[in-house]
């Protein structure tokens, strides 16, 4: 024992205090001190966070973070009068990329639902058609006209089709999309219709029937046109079901959906969320899609978005619920748990994802994609734009593990979620 040592226990024996108790108080050489001991037996919730969710490890080191880069696309760019919106899952045939997007022809400004008449749009996903374009490089795209059109009048499809994903399955392409009868109203039921063709190009023959309806109704409260107003909650997407995006996985079509109930707003006491995903699994491109049990897979997101990723299945979870803003990862596909936080996520986006369809077991992400740029009071139709980032397992690029991103002055004023990088 050092001289040290021992005038602390001579004090002690001053003040009163036993040596016994003192001793046990003290550390021995091969304790550092008696805070350490203590931080080892106790931490705080966020603390215990960061040891097990997070297993010591900062974002730059999180396979599943990454920050996004916007740039301009030329050919897909702003256009008064004409809206291009919700691209697709983006695909290369060839030596050629294609996408397909919801278009609206040239018209007025939407006017909302109680204004819109069969010429006048509600909004800026009414009176649309599936258009695709082409590229060679993703940055330059044209064009092409129209892939999926509107149904005949009187069906399930004659107001509106939209919000469309591309799936590339045994040799042939499959469209899924959005679709709304007339009178589009908020209280209209939106359904999920299908086309296929041999080609990329087309040309493209309608399914006549859907592939995927809302789950058991609940009750509206009086005849308003008030998407708020019920009575009685039904399912979970008893209103709507659209934003399809698939994936082929164990041999199967998987389709992951957004889905709203009956009731958004409602203040009655809910059982599910105002927007949540869901999945649906079906053996062929026309189904029967049977939906999962433990549906919703989600409480959170705006559209759904996935991707295989290694033996499981990613999501990109954004701008709705108490986990928007996240990368989140299933080894099952279907119970997800939240794996990155991330900034300024692209709108609606459209991945490049080559093993997509692959019904692979090692999924290895993406590193770009398109996305949309909603309306707003100064431009009132959305547009396209490209965005790049690292959720890919073959690439590591350090510029995309960034932190502290935050909107500059050209984000401010323009109010989308495009941002520039500092040299």
């Amino acid at each position: 024992m050092n001289i040290v040592d021992m005038n602390l226990i001579k004090r002690s024996i001053y003040i009163g205090v036993p040596i016994v108790m003192f001793l046990a108080s003290c550390t021995s050489k091969t304790d550092q001190s008696c805070c350490t001991v203590h931080s080892q037996q106790e931490l705080s919730a966020s603390m215990q966070r960061y040891k097990t969710q997070w297993e010591n490890k900062e974002p730059r080191e999180n396979e599943f973070y990454s920050c996004f880069k916007y740039k301009p696309l030329k050919g897909l760019e702003y256009e008064e009068g004409i809206s291009r919106r919700d691209p697709s899952t983006v695909i290369k045939v060839a030596d050629k990329y294609y996408v397909y997007y919801t278009r609206s022809p040239k018209t007025p400004a939407p006017v909302g639902y109680k204004k819109a008449t069969e010429s006048l749009p509600a909004n800026t996903w009414d009176l649309c058609d599936i258009y695709y374009a082409t590229s060679t490089d993703g940055e330059t795209w044209e064009e092409q006209g129209v892939a999926a059109a509107r149904g005949p009048e009187g069906e399930f499809d004659d107001r509106s089709v939209f919000t469309p994903d591309i799936m590339v399955y045994e040799g042939k392409y499959y469209l899924y999309y959005q679709a709304v009868k007339f009178p589009y109203q908020q209280r209209t039921r939106n359904v999920i219709g299908m086309s296929w063709a041999n080609s990329p190009d087309g040309p493209w023959h309608r399914n006549p029937k859907p592939v995927l309806e809302p789950g058991e109704p609940g009750v509206w409260d009086g005849e308003v046109d008030d998407r708020s107003k019920i009575l009685k909650y039904g399912a979970f997407d008893s209103h709507k079901v659209h934003d399809p995006n698939l994936i082929i996985r164990d041999g199967k079509i998987w389709m992951y959906y957004k889905a709203h109930p009956m009731g958004v707003h409602s203040k009655l006491k809910k059982p599910y969320p105002d927007f949540s995903m869901g999945v649906a699994i079906s053996d062929t491109p026309e189904g029967p899609f049977v939906k999962h049990h433990l549906n919703p897979i989600s409480a959170s997101g705006h559209e759904a978005l996935v991707w295989p990723y290694k033996d499981g299945v990613a999501s990109l979870i954004t701008a709705n619920g108490p986990e928007k803003n996240t990368v989140q990862w299933a080894k099952d596909g279907v119970n997800f748990e939240v794996k990155a936080h991330v900034v300024l996520p692209p709108d609606a986006a459209g991945l490049f994802c080559p093993d997509k369809y692959d019904n692979t077991k090692n999924g290895k992400g993406f590193t770009w994609g398109l996305c949309h740029i909603a309306q707003k009071p100064s431009k009132p139709w959305a547009y396209l734009m490209a965005f790049e980032c690292d959720l890919s397992s073959v690439v590591e690029n350090s510029k995309y593990k960034k932190e502290n991103i935050r909107f500059d002055e050209y984000s401010r004023v323009n109010s989308n979620r495009s941002f520039h990088w500092k040299k």
